[in-house]
């Protein structure tokens, strides 16, 4: 499948955090405070976080992981899992027509 940026379906996840993941890595990149606030709340919208170590090709585990609890959290989703995820998001996009 061919990398489409107004649809991030097509996007592949990381396997799991790079190195310097903000969210969830060995050594994270240090952000200010607002800025990692500007992350998760796309997170926590209707956004993913691309990994910046792959030159933004896939989503990002790290914030992934943040955002399957949450939905999970707030029973959007039944488990935090990837498959959870892509089927409740393709019963929003049949609900959807697309």
């Amino acid at each position: 499948m061919t990398l489409n940026p107004t649809d991030l379906r097509t996007y592949p996840v990381q396997p799991k955090p790079c190195r310097t993941c903000p969210f969830a890595g060995r050594n994270p990149i240090e952000l200010l405070p607002e800025r990692y606030q500007h992350f998760l709340a796309n997170l926590f919208g209707q956004g993913q976080h691309l990994c910046h170590s792959v030159d933004n090709q896939k989503i990002c585990r790290g914030g992934r992981e943040i955002q399957l609890r949450w939905l999970c959290l707030i029973g959007a989703l039944n488990e935090p899992t990837d498959e959870a995820f892509n089927a409740a998001v393709d019963e929003v996009m049949r609900k959807l027509g697309k």
